[in-house]
């Protein structure tokens, strides 16, 4: 792609060293080469959550431009909450509906024309500059909490008051422990990537299981108030940008150092530095374009993932230079095995004990009781009751699967575990290895139904506040729930028992399953009633607006994230609760569903958002507003 600069040797202050920018893009390929899918999943999951690579979305979301200007400028202007507002007050009023629709129309105008006067000095349409604040006002927390405090003033109810500040904190629990956070996560993969051949599923929660998960969010939390407060003005922004950037990475090989430890490391290393990863960064403006080329779809599948391997290489580079250097600090940097490999002869001492667990035959399913119970165990990993010889089984297999992850750790494949400076007391031991390929109980069942068909619903509702700005109950049904969620989680967690064991075939078949349900589900109710629930008519692949790419590429990671974390975390809840109250409590809860279900076949959830043109912004008009109500 685009190069810049004639030389791919750098080298201008002391504290700066000499790297080959084509040699260190080589090794990056290589490394993507080995854990392609691994890495693309990783960065597809970030863009999920938000924690960046904010252009691939906006590109692969395509919509169609059907607006009028007039409708344009006030949504930019003024924003859909002035539409509610002013069709409130239109409410009141006595007149037929010509007049009303010109009334609005004037209005529209009126308020263009007093943005235009305004927007003669404080323009935000065009320039760099201007890029800047959409980032800051649109793309980040602040978007999310302005969106929270408008809506806190416009509404009285004490109960919609009540519902806000639970999303405002779940906005803020989101940004600061799950999207923030993710980054540094995220840089682990990569950098054990540059050495093993293989990543455990396991590096997702790596600051949890080190017991560093909020010390690793309050040290992302400071780099992005400084990042913030670098972009009061152009020039500052980049070299705190650079200077700050090594960040991630510093946590994410030592999650003990402190915040501001580790920014002061990474602005000490970057001395001297910053305008090399500066150039390099240029390096990578090709990609964007061909991205804008091609929907944003060469980002998700190549680019993303390269750049971080590139950033990966320079930051391992760097870290060599700066410990050679003696930079004060450094010394923290001491997780060695992170960058090299330890010798057999170390591995075969540490893990000395795992062959012999290993040459240990397998525990069967053979002490089940019942022919069709083994049937429905091996197939669809579903049993009646958790006995004492299923707890016996599963305890087992997990201990089992345990040192076959220590047997890739021992032969040099995985990063060995047992030699990372992190103490083993430390470490959260159900989390050292979390048992997925258990057998679930009907009972757990039941209830993993109800709770991911809850999530479905909350999931929405909080995307949609905080997107669009409206408290919308979505879905089919009127209850708190969204059973396609529920039906697609049992799915993935009984059809697709036989493939646990192969996270790729896994991924690409729950892509598979979870998008025939979605189709179905959409054409089902559109034939029963007439009616769109979900419409992703100008997204990018899709078919016949029922299900899409993008859509489908959340399910595979979401399926991911249910069977090998989710999933077996909530049978650990469940199961200890006792069985007197769990049976009746899932069988209670299941009928409350069922019968909102058969009253919502009468009486179906419609409405302006649910399946009016709430989804499709491009949609809205003037008449669409006032037609949904």
């Amino acid at each position: 792609m685009i190069c810049v600069g004639r030389g791919d040797l750098l080298e201008k202050s002391k504290d700066s060293f000499i790297f080959s920018r084509k040699e260190l893009k080589r090794e990056a390929k290589s490394n993507l080469k080995h854990h392609y899918l691994m890495y693309v999943v990783a960065c597809l999951f970030s863009l999920i959550i938000q924690a960046e690579f904010f252009t691939s979305d906006n590109l692969i979301s395509v919509r169609r431009q059907v607006v009028s200007d007039a409708v344009n400028a006030f949504c930019e202007l003024t924003g859909m909450e002035d539409v509610r507002r002013l069709e409130n007050a239109y409410n009141s009023i006595d007149s037929d509906a010509d007049s009303l629709y010109n009334d609005v129309k004037q209005y529209l105008y009126s308020k263009t024309l007093e943005n235009d006067d305004a927007n003669k000095i404080f323009g935000r349409t065009k320039g760099t500059l201007n890029q800047i604040i959409n980032y800051i006002t649109e793309e980040t927390i602040i978007s999310n909490l302005y969106s929270i405090v408008i809506q806190f003033i416009a509404f009285g109810n004490v109960g919609k008051l009540l519902l806000i500040i639970l999303l405002a904190v779940m906005a803020l629990f989101a940004w600061m422990f799950v999207r923030n956070v993710y980054i540094a996560v995220n840089r682990r993969i990569f950098l054990e990537g540059r050495i093993y051949k293989r990543i455990p599923f396991s590096r997702y929660l790596f600051f949890i299981r080190v017991k560093r998960w909020i010390r690793a969010s309050f040290t992302m939390a400071l780099r992005t108030v400084i990042e913030l407060l670098g972009m009061s003005t152009i020039i500052g922004f980049p070299v705190v940008h650079f200077g700050f950037f090594l960040m991630p990475y510093i946590i994410a090989e030592n999650p003990d150092i402190k915040p501001f430890e580790a920014a002061k490391l990474s602005w000490l290393m970057m001395r001297g530095n910053k305008w090399k990863l500066f150039v390099m960064s240029l390096s990578f403006m090709g990609w964007y374009v061909l991205g804008s080329f091609t929907f944003g779809m060469s980002n998700i599948f190549f680019s993303n993932p390269y750049m971080i391997c590139c950033y990966s290489e320079y930051y391992a580079k760097i870290r060599k230079h700066a410990k050679e250097k003696g930079i004060a600090g450094t010394e923290l940097l001491n997780d060695e095995f992170l960058f090299i490999r330890a010798d057999s002869n170390k591995l075969a001492d540490v893990y000395s004990d795992v062959l012999v667990e290993i040459s240990k035959p397998e525990y069967s399913l053979e002490n089940l009781e019942g022919r069709r119970e083994k049937f429905f165990a091996k197939n669809f990993g579903v049993i009646l009751w958790n006995s004492k010889e299923e707890i016996e089984y599963e305890n087992r297999q997990a201990h089992r699967m345990k040192m076959l992850a220590y047997e890739k750790e021992a032969t040099g494949l995985v990063y060995p575990s047992r030699l990372s400076p992190i103490p083993e007391q430390r470490r959260i031991k159900a989390l050292d290895n979390i048992h997925y390929m258990r057998h679930y109980s009907l009972s757990s069942i039941a209830m993993l139904f109800v709770i991911f068909s809850n999530f479905g619903w909350t999931w929405e509702l909080f995307y949609y506040f905080l997107m669009k700005g409206q408290l919308i109950n979505r879905g089919f049904n009127h209850g708190p729930w969204l059973p396609i969620y529920g039906f697609g989680g049992l799915i993935v967690l009984m059809g697709l028992h036989r493939v646990r064991k192969r996270p790729v075939v896994f991924f690409f078949s729950t892509i598979i399953s979870c998008g025939a349900v979605e189709y179905f589900t959409s054409w089902l109710l559109e034939v029963a009633f007439d009616k769109k629930w979900w419409d992703y008519s100008g997204y990018f692949l899709n078919l016949n607006s029922r299900i899409c790419a993008e859509g489908l590429f959340v399910f595979g990671v979401c399926g991911l994230a249910f069977i090998y974390v989710l999933a077996p975390l909530l049978d650990n809840l469940i199961r200890k609760i006792n069985r007197k109250v769990l049976v009746p409590l899932a069988l209670i809860l299941v009928l409350i569903m069922a019968g909102d279900f058969v009253y919502s076949n009468f009486v179906p959830n419609t409405g302006y958002g649910i399946t009016g043109n709430f989804d499709n912004e491009d949609d809205v008009t003037i008449e669409t507003v006032l037609e949904d109500g």
